[in-house]
């Protein structure tokens, strides 16, 4: 279908869909991280996600800088190539731009510290293999986010959501490749993990990366955070609201009983 014939046959008003304007730096319009404030004040539910989502997001900042900072120490067995530091040093500004989105929109971490086994900062497998296993969990845990913001009625909330979720998996696919996984593409739909993205913050406890035993590191890790080859920083494009035509406007006056409103003149 064109873009014209998607436009004159969709079920939803024109007038619904809105560009990406107004953004702020941080991804969200004023509107947008308003009401993300308002519901989570009024919903456990909805401050969990923004929280744990800030906390996981902080985590992978610091993960990945502690990383290139011990392969820059030459700490690992296998040395990474140039294309490797270029892939996880994109990666840790993704993750610092999706951590400014959350906690614009209220989001409070949970933490700043976290536990890693030490062989994940000596172990090229260890390291990779950890990457893919918490890659896949936050997309998991986007899933359930998703039920959330659906439930909300807030198709732009979702469609934030998923462009995250998405950008994640490109992060799974390249740590995939780089340890050696073929095809590293290797699921056909992404797993859904948790019921509950509450349940993603115990799998995080569960793992130790949340008050285990392991080396403490701290959130944003070593080294600056370099965001020089990242594009769309930011989770643009169309936004489609949930109001069908036809559908009354609030200051509309209502039909009781099939009559006709009376209209009169000013």
């Amino acid at each position: 279908m064109t873009t014209v014939a998607s436009l004159t046959t969709n079920p939803f008003s024109r007038r619904t869909m809105l560009k990406g304007v107004g953004v702020g730096a941080v991804g969200f319009t004023a509107a947008q991280s308003a009401f993300i404030r308002t519901k989570a004040a009024q919903s456990d539910t909805v401050q969990e996600a923004l929280d744990i989502s800030a906390t996981t997001e902080r985590f992978g900042v610091t993960f990945l800088g502690e990383g290139l900072a011990s392969n820059a120490a030459g700490n690992f067995d296998r040395a990474w190539s140039d294309p490797v530091i270029a892939v996880v040093t994109a990666a840790r500004a993704q993750e610092q731009f999706h951590l400014d989105a959350f906690e614009a929109a209220g989001g409070v971490p949970l933490v700043d510290t976290f536990t890693i086994p030490p062989e994940f900062l000596t172990s090229f497998d260890a390291f990779f293999g950890a990457v893919v296993e918490q890659e896949a969990a936050e997309i998991a845990a986007q899933i359930a986010a998703l039920v959330v913001f659906t439930e909300m009625m807030r198709p732009d909330l979702v469609k934030v959501s998923f462009q995250y979720a998405a950008e994640e998996a490109e992060h799974r696919v390249l740590a995939n490749y780089t340890r050696g996984t073929l095809p590293p593409n290797d699921v056909a739909f992404a797993p859904a993990l948790f019921d509950s993205i509450g349940a993603f913050l115990e799998s995080l406890e569960q793992r130790g990366i949340i008050g285990g035993t392991g080396t403490e590191i701290v959130y944003p890790g070593p080294g600056e955070i370099d965001p020089t080859n990242v594009i769309e920083t930011t989770p643009g494009g169309v936004a489609v609201d949930c109001v069908p035509d036809g559908t009354p406007v609030a200051d509309a006056t209502p039909i009781v009983d099939g009559a006709t409103p009376v209209v009169e003149d000013d």
